[in-house]
């Protein structure tokens, strides 16, 4: 593993972390997904995923909130779904296109190329959004 890709993962772990504590309702952290969704929505949201979204890496379909693309090598975009049922669909296309568990039950995957976490909350004004966050091996 490279220095680059330790950094990496550490942040994707650190971001999976509070993550992992705004979906289990603590109220001290703010919920990631709803608070990216909603500043996207009113700052500047690009509607689909960024031109260069990784094709090994399968989303759900749904309304694309925002798409970036923050560095060379990395991804993030949020996806409005109905339910929660869309979780375990992100889980199950991941799954399916050979990505593994990094660590039982946090939402980060693995395969060769590419470390992603997707994760998923409620929607203040309804639905449901999943948040992935993709980075480059």
């Amino acid at each position: 593993m490279t220095r680059t890709h330790r950094i990496r993962t550490a942040a994707l772990v650190a971001a999976l972390a509070l993550s992992v504590g705004a979906l289990t309702g603590c109220s001290l952290i703010p919920n990631p997904v709803r608070d990216i969704a909603e500043q996207a929505e009113k700052a500047n949201p690009l509607g689909s995923l960024p031109a260069d979204w990784p094709d090994a890496v399968p989303v759900i379909d749904g309304d694309v909130i925002v798409g970036v693309s923050p560095t060379e090598g990395s991804w993030g975009a949020t996806i409005r779904a109905a339910d929660e049922s869309a979780l375990a669909e992100a889980v199950s296309l991941l799954e399916g296109a050979g990505f593994t568990a990094m660590f039982e039950g946090t939402g980060a995957y693995e395969n060769d190329g590419y470390t992603v976490t997707v994760q998923g909350a409620a929607l203040d004004e309804g639905g449901y959004g999943v948040a992935y966050l993709v980075v480059a091996k």
